[in-house]
């Protein structure tokens, strides 16, 4: 009798310890992005509502997460600056230039830190015209090691000290989030 009592008490804390395990897999959600302006490492935090730079800037982004993601694999984080400037014709044409980098969420000690990109805005970059704020679009991609839970609800409704706003999507096998940053352009 001691012995079955002995077996069923060890079932059960085995049965018990992995009950608590929590094997699902979410990105996380986000706050905004903040951002600090000049050389580094001299850099002059920007007003997050009233982002003005000028063509030449370096621009150090942060995309600041609310809750960090569960059981992440492969990461990609991919930063666009889209800005208007002058073809070879002398035409204003909008342009693009990306920044990517790769890493795995849970892996690495960085991994799960808020995502950074430091990038200048090229010298052709143009004056913003009115009314049509120039962005940095920044999207990134997330595969579980878990099963995924789908986020029903994307947006940070309280993020008055951060600019944009960044939407999670989520699956059963991965995740993303994508956003934008706006700023002008003056010279």
């Amino acid at each position: 009798m001691n012995r079955k009592y002995l077996f069923l008490c060890l079932l059960m804390a085995i049965l018990y310890s992995c009950s608590k395990n929590d094997y699902s897999s979410y990105c996380p959600t986000w706050l905004g992005f903040t951002y600090k302006t000049g050389s580094y490492p001299n850099y002059t935090p920007g007003n997050p509502r009233s982002v003005v730079l000028t063509p030449g800037d370096s621009v150090h982004l942060t995309a600041h997460q609310d809750k960090k993601g569960h059981l992440i694999n492969a990461t990609y984080y991919t930063w666009t600056v889209c800005y208007d400037t002058l073809n070879t014709t002398g035409e204003r044409v909008h342009a693009r230039k990306s920044y990517s980098k790769h890493t795995n969420y849970d892996g690495y000690a960085d991994g799960s830190d808020d995502p950074v990109c430091h990038l200048l805005l090229p010298a052709n970059a143009l004056p913003t015209e009115y009314g049509k704020p120039d962005t940095i679009q920044f999207v990134a991609r997330f595969s579980y090691s878990g099963q995924g839970v789908t986020i029903e609800t994307g947006n940070i409704i309280n993020n008055t000290s951060y600019n944009g706003r960044i939407t999670p999507q989520s699956g059963p096998t991965g995740g993303g989030a994508a956003g934008n940053f706006y700023f002008d352009v003056s010279i």
